[in-house]
């Protein structure tokens, strides 16, 4: 049996994001037979017109697309941006959630997690656009990771945080094993 596929996708662009290092922490910490894939490229990826879109969508959407149909679940790693989601998140699940009836995200699991303050209003955002998009957040699949509980650590040191990513990996796949 091959590996479950996990797409982890950073709603930031920032070199030194702690939600990239939360990704690379769940990377690290993936359950046995659990891939996680971090998306690249988000970046370039245009911001979602459905002018641009149809047969010929900009390549570097329709490989973000393809990522997001071919993993078996996605995580959604959500920095807080004045207390909602960053417009490249946003952008992210407008691209998956498009054509119109046959959306990427339809039926796909999703986790959302992130690392920051205030994160209660951002993850809400990111439930309702993944929810309104065709995908599945179960409950118990948000998990926050305030900076304050850091306790000074790094995310990439602290071992609780590694704990609870492969905690949260491991409920999201459960159902697809």
């Amino acid at each position: 049996m091959s590996d479950i596929t996990v797409l982890a996708v950073v709603g930031s662009l920032r070199t030194s994001s702690l939600n990239h290092e939360l990704a690379e922490v769940a990377v690290a910490n993936a359950p046995a037979g659990v891939r996680v894939e971090i998306a690249e490229g988000i970046g370039e990826v245009p911001f979602y017109n459905e002018d641009i879109d149809g047969d010929e969508a900009p390549v570097t959407a329709a490989a973000l697309r393809e990522k997001i149909a071919g993993a078996d679940a996605v995580l959604l790693l959500a920095p807080p941006n004045n207390g909602t989601l960053s417009a490249v998140l946003k952008n992210v699940i407008d691209w998956g959630s498009r054509p119109y009836g046959a959306s990427a995200l339809s039926g796909k699991r999703v986790a959302l997690a992130g690392v920051g303050h205030r994160l209660d209003t951002t993850l809400a955002d990111a439930e309702r656009a993944v929810t309104i998009a065709g995908g599945e957040v179960p409950e118990g699949l948000v998990e926050e990771f305030p900076i304050a509980g850091l306790d000074g650590q790094s995310v990439r040191e602290h071992a609780a945080v590694a704990q609870r990513a492969g905690d949260l990996l491991e409920r999201l796949v459960a159902p697809v094993r």
